[in-house]
């Protein structure tokens, strides 16, 4: 036997049901159950349609993708126009409210001028005042109260001294104040007219010198008096220029002709105090 006649055998029995068998017969009846489930999914899924074929050349398509680009410009130029425009209205209101504050201070500064002016003459007033109290002031820095002098040294004489008769001569010029010199001291002393105790030192600086002619019980009562001086602030150098006995006046009595200076302190500058010369004080 031949292939082709095997061949032949087999598609007999596979074509004759009964040859194949009973198993062969359940193999074919559930493989005919599956096929026959695939046909009638893929034909419930088939749509039946029309080829779709684009015709329209590249050039209708490139002018449509413009078309596309130039409304999506346009838009954007529209939103950028319209915040411009929303930013320009919003800036405008800032400047309008701006420029009305600014009119308001305008008017206020015009009121406080008139104000000012309107005060003028009371600043003048003022001014003149501090002037004059700043004269005033520097008039009146070398201020000596003569009767204060007096008192002291009539106070510092003890009871065995007798000052007769008492001249006190006191430099009250005022010192104008020089801008490259240094600041004004009123206090400051100028040179005395007294002599010197030592006629080889020449006299210091003082406010003034008193002359004195007067009477001592003894020449230990002067030395008591000059004591006295040196204790004070307000005398320095006491210098005896002549003396003389006076029997008159007692067994050692004598007569005296002296001289004593007056030191700064003397200058009571009262007239420094704003207050004072305002009259607030005395």
């Amino acid at each position: 036997m031949t292939k082709t006649d095997t061949k032949a055998a087999k598609g007999r029995r596979a074509a004759d049901p009964e040859a194949a068998g009973p198993g062969k017969e359940k193999r074919a009846a559930k493989g005919g159950r599956k096929g026959a489930g695939r046909d009638k999914a893929a034909a419930e899924s088939f749509v039946p349609s029309l080829p779709s074929i684009n015709v329209l050349p590249p050039a209708v398509m490139e002018r449509e993708r413009v078309e596309r680009l130039r409304r999506t410009f346009a838009v954007a130029a529209v939103g950028a126009v319209a915040a411009v425009g929303a930013g320009f209205v919003l800036q405008a209101g800032a400047i309008s409210s701006a420029n009305a504050e600014l009119d308001a201070e305008s008017a206020k500064t015009s009121q406080l001028s008139a104000q000012a002016a309107a005060l003028a003459p009371v600043k003048t007033y003022y001014v003149t005042v501090e002037a004059n109290e700043a004269t005033i002031q520097q008039t009146m820095s070398r201020e000596v109260l003569l009767s204060d002098v007096v008192d002291r040294l009539y106070a510092t004489a003890p009871p065995t001294v007798d000052l007769g008769t008492v001249s006190i001569a006191v430099d009250t010029t005022p010192v104008l104040p020089d801008a490259a010199a240094a600041p004004l001291d009123p206090a400051a002393a100028t040179t005395g007219a007294c002599p010197s105790p030592d006629p080889y030192v020449a006299p210091g600086e003082s406010a003034g010198c008193v002359t004195i002619t007067g009477t001592a019980a003894s020449r230990a009562a002067l030395g008591d008096w000059e004591t006295q001086l040196s204790r004070t602030d307000l005398f320095d150098n006491l210098f005896i220029s002549s003396s003389a006995a006076a029997a008159e006046a007692g067994p050692n009595a004598i007569t005296f002709s002296a001289s004593v200076s007056v030191t700064g302190a003397a200058y009571v500058n009262r007239y420094a105090d704003p207050a004072f010369v305002e009259g607030r004080t005395r």
